[in-house]
C-alpha cells in the first residue's frame, strides 16, 4: 500500500494564468451564444423566450475555496410545440481545502522513548562489538572464558550506549517538538486552482396533455471528464390540476484516480415526481428518486492516516489514499408544500428531503422560504434550510492499523456526522416588461456533531450572485 505524499495531494493540471485565459476564452464563448439565440429567434419568431446571465462567488471563511461562476442560461421557441433549451456554465476554483489529515495534535507521533529505543540498540550493537574485538585476546590466551568476554562487552557497551542514545534521542525529539508546525490544533490544508466547463441542452417536445423532454450535459476539468443523457416524461391530468413527472438520467464520467490513472464511474438515476393542486391557493408536491453508482468513487486528493504509523515530519504528513466502495446506491424522498397567501401578496414554500445510501449516510433537509411582493416590480425572498446527516460506516479520523487496514477508509469530513445551517434572502427585481434583475446573498455554516473531527474541518462560506434576464 502506498502512501499519498502531500505534495502530490490536489495536484492539477490548470495553473493560475492558465485559469484566466480559459476564463476570457469561455466569457468570449457565452457572449457568441447569446449572440447566435438571438438569430435562433429571429428565425422562430417567438415572443415567450428569455435568455439569462449570472454571476456567482462563493467564498470560505479563512481563505479557503473560493468559486467563481459566469453562466448564460436560454429556453427558445423553435416550433409551437418544440423548444430548446440548455446553460453554458464556465468557473474556476481556488483556494486551501483539507488533506484528510486530523489536527497534529492528534497525530501519532513518536514519544521520547520510542525516540531513545530507536537510537540505543544501534550504539549498543557497535560498542559491543568493538569491545569484542579489542578484548579477545584475553580469551584466547587463556586469561578469560568467552562468557566472561560477553558479559563484560555487554556491560561496557549499556554504560557507552546510555548517554549516546540519550543524545540522539534528546535532538530528535526536540526537533520534532520545536518544529512551528507542531500541536497545531487546525487541520493541515493545501493548495488547488482548477477550472470547469459544461453545458446542459434540453429539447422539450409538447403534444396534448404532454411534454417529452430529451437532454445531453457535459462537464470537463483537469482530472473530470463527463458526459450525461436523459430523458424526462411530464402528463397533466385532472384539467392540468394534477402533473406526474417520470425520467431517466445516465452519467458516463472519467476521473483521475491518485495515481493519475483515468478511471470509470457510472451513475444511473430514476425519479418520480407529482404535483398536485390542493386548493386554489396551494399545492403539494412530491419527488422520489434512485441512484445508483459504481467505479471509481474515491475523492483521488483526499488521504488518511493511520494510527500505527508514526508521523515525523509535523510539515508533512504521510497519508494513504483513501479507498471508497466502487458501488453505491441511494434513496431520495422530496415533500414540499406551497401557500399562496393573497391579502398580504406573498406565498410561503416549505419542503422536507430524506436521503439513504449503502455508505449508511442517512440525511435530512429542511427548508422554508417567504416571496413577498412589493408593489408591482419587487419581490424579497428570504429562506433558510438546515441539513443534518450521519456518518458514513467507513469514515475514520485515524484508520486503524492493527491486522491491517478495513476493507474502506475515508477521513473526507463531508462523510462524517454533521449539521449545516443556510440563510439568506433573494431581491428580484422586473425593471421592465421584457428585462429582470435578481440579486442574492446567503451564509453558510458547517458544525460537526461527532465529538471527534475537529471543527477547523468544517467550511463557513458566504455566497453572492446576480443575474439579468431578457423576454424576448
Amino acid at each position: 500500500m502506498a502512501l499519498l505524499s502531500p505534495r502530490f495531494a490536489l495536484i492539477v493540471d490548470a495553473a493560475t494564468m492558465q485559469i484566466n485565459s480559459n476564463k476570457t476564452r469561455a466569457l468570449a464563448l457565452l457572449l457568441a451564444l447569446a449572440l447566435l439565440l438571438l438569430r435562433i429567434n429571429r428565425c422562430a419568431a417567438q415572443d415567450d423566450n428569455m435568455v439569462a446571465y449570472r454571476h456567482e462567488f462563493y467564498r470560505e471563511d479563512n481563505h479557503r475555496i473560493e468559486v467563481a461562476t459566469e453562466s448564460i442560461g436560454f429556453d427558445i421557441g423553435l416550433l409551437s410545440k418544440l423548444r430548446l433549451t440548455g446553460d453554458v456554465v464556465i468557473d474556476a476554483i481556488s483556494g486551501a481545502t483539507p488533506l484528510g489529515a486530523p489536527p497534529q495534535k492528534q497525530w501519532p507521533f513518536p514519544t521520547y522513548s520510542s525516540f531513545y529505543s530507536k537510537a540505543y540498540k544501534p550504539v549498543y550493537n557497535v560498542e559491543f562489538n568493538n569491545y569484542i574485538a579489542q578484548n579477545l585476546i584475553y580469551v584466547q590466551a587463556g586469561y578469560e572464558t568467552p562468557l566472561q568476554l560477553t558479559n563484560a562487552a555487554s556491560a561496557f557497551a549499556r554504560s557507552a550506549s546510555i548517554p549516546i542514545a540519550a543524545r540522539n534521542a534528546t535532538a530528535s525529539y526536540s526537533a520534532l517538538t520545536n518544529n512551528p508546525s507542531f500541536g497545531s490544533s487546525s487541520v493541515p490544508l493545501t493548495q488547488m486552482h482548477d477550472h470547469r466547463t459544461a453545458f446542459n441542452l434540453g429539447l422539450p417536445i409538447a403534444w396534448s396533455e404532454n411534454a417529452f423532454t430529451p437532454s445531453i450535459a457535459y462537464s470537463e476539468e483537469s482530472d473530470y471528464v463527463s458526459w450525461s443523457g436523459s430523458a424526462s416524461l411530464l402528463r397533466y391530468f385532472n384539467q392540468k390540476n394534477t402533473t406526474v413527472t417520470a425520467g431517466w438520467a445516465h452519467n458516463a464520467d472519467s476521473v483521475r484516480d491518485d495515481k493519475f490513472i483515468w478511471e470509470p464511474k457510472l451513475t444511473d438515476d430514476i425519479f418520480v415526481g407529482l404535483v398536485q393542486l390542493i386548493t386554489p391557493r396551494s399545492y403539494l408536491t412530491v419527488n422520489a428518486s434512485l441512484s445508483f453508482e459504481r467505479g471509481y468513487l474515491s475523492d483521488p486528493y483526499r488521504g488518511v492516516m493511520a494510527a500505527d504509523i508514526p508521523q515525523l515530519n509535523p510539515s508533512d504528513p504521510a497519508l494513504f489514499p483513501e479507498n471508497r466502495p466502487r458501488h453505491r446506491a441511494s434513496q431520495l424522498v422530496y415533500v414540499g408544500w406551497t401557500q399562496y397567501i393573497t391579502p398580504a401578496s406573498a406565498s410561503i414554500e416549505a419542503s422536507y428531503r430524506f436521503f439513504h445510501d449503502t455508505y449508511n449516510v442517512n440525511a435530512h433537509t429542511f427548508e422554508v422560504g417567504w416571496h413577498q411582493k412589493i408593489g408591482s416590480r419587487l419581490v424579497i425572498s428570504p429562506a433558510f434550510r438546515v441539513y443534518e446527516q450521519s456518518q458514513a460506516s467507513f469514515y475514520y479520523i485515524l484508520v486503524p492499523d492493527i491486522g491491517g487496514f478495513p476493507s474502506y477508509y475515508s477521513s473526507d469530513y463531508r462523510l462524517s456526522e454533521f449539521l449545516s445551517v443556510a440563510g439568506g434572502v433573494t431581491l428580484s427585481w422586473r425593471l421592465h416588461e421584457h428585462v429582470s434583475l435578481d440579486v442574492s446573498c446567503m451564509r453558510y455554516v458547517m458544525e460537526g456533531l461527532d465529538g471527534k473531527t475537529s471543527q477547523s474541518a468544517y467550511p463557513s462560506a458566504d455566497v453572492l450572485s446576480a443575474g439579468l434576464r431578457l423576454w424576448f
